[in-house]
């Protein structure tokens, strides 16, 4: 996982347009200079990479978002989709009602916890929906590294699939393979065969859709370890990730660089007891879901509650999520 970068920036929107029924691609970069738009480079990035986005929810609060980068490497603006959630808190709402070009937006990153491996395996790359962004830029890295791969996407509609014209155009557009809903979709336990098995699987999408991915990939042997997915939203209509069996107790975390040590109550979290010490921590979905929070773990047993690391990544126990995961035991030593 790639550091993460904490510093906000203001980008103005160059452009806006509409890439699928109830999607739109916002394309932002420096603010304009003499010389032109973005004379200063942005941060590179690599794909699976995403960004921070400060948006408002539906009672006008401040909230951040995440996007993944789907531009062009190396370009001096750089591109995200956001889909019109209308079951959402309105986050995504707010951008397709307000963003226009000539707007401004405070941006953090990119960051990229969803990175592409750099051995040479056999790649299949499995979106649902919106969560084509992060792996159509993987796509287009894979091939021009010469790389076997295939991009299964799944949609509803032809008109729903975001980026749809763009996939078919490009120069993989044989690597694609479109799965439509109402067309009769192709069902995922059909996506694998054996000799899958030696190769990566990196999904995205609606959380069912990657759980079902996951379940077909392991049928066929693909090895979990071997298996990477990335949530593209917070499900927030689902239940918060469930206590250990011993429930919340108080605990104490120390702080590496200065031997400081808080206490984290029963019902508090992690962040916002070190918050209300005055150590701020990078946040942004507080569910466990984004992994803007991670922090390295020196010393101590993580009671790990997110959605967002992987399986072996618990068992290593080198790191958590504050926002909502607690210790086993009783202090945790962080490296801040």
């Amino acid at each position: 996982m790639s550091a993460p970068s904490h510093a906000s920036v203001s980008l103005d929107v160059i452009a806006v347009n509409h890439v699928g029924r109830g999607v739109i691609a916002i394309e932002i970069g420096q603010p304009p200079s003499p010389g032109g738009i973005g004379e200063t480079p942005l941060e590179d990035w690599t794909p699976g990479a995403h960004i921070d986005v400060q948006t408002q929810d539906d009672s006008g609060r401040p909230v951040t978002r995440q996007y993944s980068l789907c531009g062009q490497q190396g370009a001096r603006t750089w591109r995200f989709a956001v889909l019109a959630d209308d079951s959402g808190r309105g986050g995504s709402r707010w951008l397709h009602q307000h963003v226009r070009p000539g707007a401004r937006l405070q941006v953090r990153g990119p960051r990229n916890h969803f990175q592409l491996e750099a051995d040479q395996r056999p790649v299949v790359l499995v979106a649902g929906g919106i969560g084509i962004t992060p792996l159509m830029t993987m796509a287009e890295a894979l091939y021009r590294e010469g790389r076997r791969f295939r991009l299964c996407y799944h949609v509803r509609s032809r008109a729903s699939a975001a980026f749809l014209d763009e996939l078919m155009a490009s120069a993989y557009a044989d690597q694609v393979q479109l799965s439509v809903d109402d067309e009769g979709a192709r069902p995922l336990d059909t996506l694998f065969t054996p000799d899958d098995a030696q190769g990566w699987v990196y999904t995205c999408g609606p959380a069912g859709f990657m759980n079902g991915v996951i379940a077909a990939a392991t049928a066929c042997g693909v090895p979990a370890a071997r298996v990477r997915r990335e949530l593209f939203a917070a499900d927030e209509t689902a239940d918060a990730p469930a206590p250990a069996a011993g429930g919340d107790r108080s605990f104490v975390v120390k702080l590496h660089s200065s031997g400081r040590e808080i206490t984290v109550p029963a019902g508090e979290t992690v962040v916002h007891a070190l918050a209300r010490a005055g150590v701020d921590v990078v946040v942004s979905c507080e569910q466990g879901h984004c992994g803007s929070c991670l922090t390295r773990v020196l010393q101590g047993l993580p009671d790990h509650r997110d959605q967002f690391m992987l399986p072996e990544e618990h068992a290593r126990n080198d790191a958590f999520t504050p926002c909502c995961s607690r210790s086993l035991s009783s202090c945790l030593v962080l490296d801040l």
